[in-house]
């Protein structure tokens, strides 16, 4: 008899979980595609086939469409659902999700800005033994988030991503040996680290090693390899690659002297560097939508385009638009060009939609109000404006949480009154 009551219940749990599993396995396989199109940038594609096995509990999923909330691909940007996916997934010990969590509660997006929480999260997540986690939670320490740091444990856990090759890692733990944080000054094992971090093309550990080499404190001076070095890392983008290649070629160290390249890459090192949001604003302007090709803004409209413009055609409506804010041809009337703008951003052009956001950001014609323009920002780039996106991102960082919150939460009531166009 004992024997029976042994066995039964294993079988039965084996007929209750056979099917159970196989549909964990088929939600895992469906996430798994879904990360491969997050990689190819078909955010759609991919938030598609993440909705059901999310809905089922899948975990990667789970923390897979919390990302895309998080960056607003495919949807429109959302803290506080992504956290919400973040928390569930978490909360079976996904890696993934314990990280972007610990990201929330550090920055305060999307739930209540908590660093201690935010700690605790990075060293789980770190756990799990992923190496970009690992560094995550090394710059945690290094940092301390904002209060006081632990670079000794923050060296612990850079040798442990190190180990496992993730090269930035490799990069921040040699800042660490030529700094003497957390460890014994070494300024060999620093360039010994960069030379192996900058072989593998990381951009910041070339342009610290040029940096040993155009100083020559711990090693013979070297502007020749100073440049090469500078010139890579400023192909990447880096922003301090471009302006150390800025200073080589205005000094001609390594180059022969060229002030206006000099200039060129200094100033592409301030762009890269994300200029000040107002200045970026002003860089952008007012600008149209190019798909529209204008005639002769100067002159006055001609009668159709007028008739046109009232029977509500989108083209002729945009270009009234378009005129009215300016004054071209008409007269200047920006709440006038501002009402057809909303129109036509009702109908989901990206555009209008941009111009909106644009002129909220910069008050033109009415009081400057980042909040508003974060909605129409955000309601552009789920339209697909290449444009928006990135202001919209920069607005966050300026807008307390509590408001960035609220102007998601109208975005999706926007969204959702017009046609269902809301994302899942």
């Amino acid at each position: 008899m004992t024997k029976v009551w042994h066995v039964w219940p294993v079988l039965v749990l084996l007929i209750l979980t056979g099917p159970l599993a196989q549909a964990q396995n088929r939600n895992d396989a469906v996430a798994e595609r879904a990360e491969t199109l997050i990689e190819a940038e078909r955010y759609s594609e991919a938030r598609d086939l993440l909705i059901e096995p999310a809905r089922n509990n899948n975990a990667l999923a789970q923390a897979l469409l919390a990302r895309l909330y998080e960056r607003g691909w495919g949807v429109p940007q959302d803290f506080t659902q992504a956290a919400r996916l973040n928390r569930a997934a978490a909360s079976t010990g996904n890696p993934m999700a314990l990280n972007a969590l610990a990201r929330a509660h550090a920055e305060g997006l999307g739930v209540e800005q908590d660093r201690e929480r935010a700690m605790l999260l990075f060293a789980q997540a770190a756990q799990s033994g992923e190496p970009r986690y690992q560094s995550d939670f090394a710059v945690a320490l290094e940092t301390g988030l904002g209060s006081e740091g632990d670079p000794a444990q923050a060296v612990t856990w850079y040798e442990r991503a190190a180990e496992q090759g993730y090269v930035p890692a490799v990069t921040s733990l040699g800042v660490l040996y030529l700094e003497g944080s957390g460890v014994d000054r070494d300024p060999a094992m620093a360039m010994a680290l960069f030379e192996q971090a900058a072989a593998e093309g990381d951009p910041r550990a070339q342009n610290n090693l040029g940096l040993i080499f155009v100083r020559g404190e711990d090693v013979e001076r070297d502007y020749d390899r100073a440049f090469v070095l500078f010139q890579s890392a400023a192909d990447q983008g880096l922003q301090a690659g471009l302006n150390n290649l800025s200073v080589m070629y205005e000094n001609g160290f390594g180059v022969a002297v060229d002030e206006a390249r000099s200039r060129e890459l200094l100033a592409e090192g301030r762009r890269v560097g994300g200029l000040s949001l107002q200045s970026r604003l002003q860089e952008i302007g007012i600008p149209f939508d190019q798909r529209i090709v204008p005639d002769d803004w100067t002159r006055a409209p001609q009668p159709s385009e007028r008739i046109a413009a009232n029977n509500g055609d989108p083209v002729s409506l945009y270009r009234m638009a378009w005129r009215e804010l300016h004054g071209y041809g008409v007269r200047q009337d920006i709440p006038s060009g501002i009402a057809k703008l909303e129109i036509l951003a009702g109908q989901g052009l990206s555009s209008a939609r941009l111009l909106l956001g644009l002129i909220h950001a910069n008050g033109l014609g009415v009081p400057q109000d980042f909040a508003e323009s974060y909605v129409w920002l955000s309601l552009a780039a789920h339209a697909g404006s290449p444009i928006a996106p990135g202001i919209r991102d920069e607005l966050a960082m300026q807008l307390p949480p509590a408001v960035v919150a609220q102007s998601q939460a109208r975005v999706q009531s926007y969204l959702a009154e017009r046609n269902g166009e809301v994302s899942p």
